[in-house]
């Protein structure tokens, strides 16, 4: 792990917010818990590197706080089912067992019940919180090819420990999601893919996954000079555009066909499994997936009934 320094700061304003989204692009109305700024894994490609001014990882510290904001949001919005994440500016689990951070969360959830906090990682611990876990704690993994992994992850989790951990989550009551973000084309990924995702067929209950998110690499042009100056060969193989957000990223034919791609091979394992585009335009989803996904009120509404489907009458 990491030495980097880490700071416990009074952070002023809110540290609960609106995911910024992308104009003109579907969201999907996450909420993020910013507990954490700044990564010990340190992946190749993380927008981390553009926006924050050090290496320095800063800590949150003020729980009561933060769930007086959870509660106003929460208790104001009645008409959705609100999903919070802490993995945003951070990963939520690489430093939870040494600082015990999501605590505190873990228990609000659970007595909430009106709402679910997802802890998203490529950290493959948990241990230390699975006698606190409850069914209101999503714990989620993204998930690459071991390939792309050793080339750019090189501080995370192995896969296999990754999916390896989604199925202690399940086993333990809990729903796990998937993240196949991001999504990078280089030479082989197509049959990597294949064989990542059959291993998630032979280790996961399709049953307990609640939600798997698809996205291809983006990244602002202060993220694509460092690329380009360390030679990073899996991240600019392809062909990219600057897009209105004013990130690169792959061209739209090519996007729509690896997610073709990706969802067949999902579906095949499981046809019920629900599976999103992050931060696509309404044409992607209808190329790509067949879904006439026409603003992000409908994604947001299909979010409220898949889980209103699997939690039954607990939310």
């Amino acid at each position: 792990m990491s030495s980097q320094k880490v700071e416990f700061v009074e952070t002023p304003g809110s540290i609960v917010r609106k995911c910024p989204g992308t104009k003109h692009h579907i969201c999907c109305g996450y909420q993020t818990i910013d507990l954490v700024e700044g990564c010990v894994l340190s992946c190749s490609y993380c927008i981390l590197k553009a926006y924050l001014r050090d290496d320095t990882v800063r800590i949150s510290c003020n729980p009561e706080s933060i769930i007086a904001e959870l509660d106003g949001m929460i208790d104001s919005t009645p008409r959705h089912i609100l999903r919070f994440g802490t993995g945003e500016l951070s990963d939520s689990l690489a430093i939870d067992r040494r600082y015990n951070l999501n605590r505190f969360l873990v228990d609000y959830f659970g007595k909430k019940k009106r709402a679910i906090l997802e802890l998203k990682s490529k950290w493959a611990d948990f241990r230390h919180l699975l006698p606190y876990l409850n069914p209101y704690t999503v714990i989620s993994f993204s998930v690459s090819p071991q390939r792309f992994i050793d080339a750019e992850e090189t501080r995370t989790s192995p896969i296999h420990k990754r999916l390896k951990a989604a199925r202690l989550a399940q086993d333990s009551g809990c729903f796990v999601g998937l993240h196949f973000d991001p999504i990078v084309i280089y030479d082989g990924f197509e049959r990597d893919y294949r064989y990542l995702i059959a291993d998630i067929g032979r280790i996961l209950d399709p049953a307990r996954i609640l939600w798997i998110s698809l996205g291809t690499l983006r990244f602002p042009p202060a993220l694509y000079g460092l690329l380009l100056e360390r030679r990073r060969r899996y991240l600019l193989t392809g062909e990219f555009i600057r897009g209105e957000d004013g990130k690169y990223r792959y061209i739209k034919t090519e996007r729509i066909r690896i997610y073709r791609m990706l969802y067949r091979l999902l579906k095949d394992i499981d046809s019920s499994l629900f599976i999103y585009l992050c931060m696509e335009r309404a044409d992607v989803w209808k190329e790509a997936l067949g879904i006439d996904m026409k603003d992000s009120e409908g994604l947001i509404g299909l979010f409220d009934e898949r889980v209103k489907n699997l939690y039954g009458g607990t939310l």
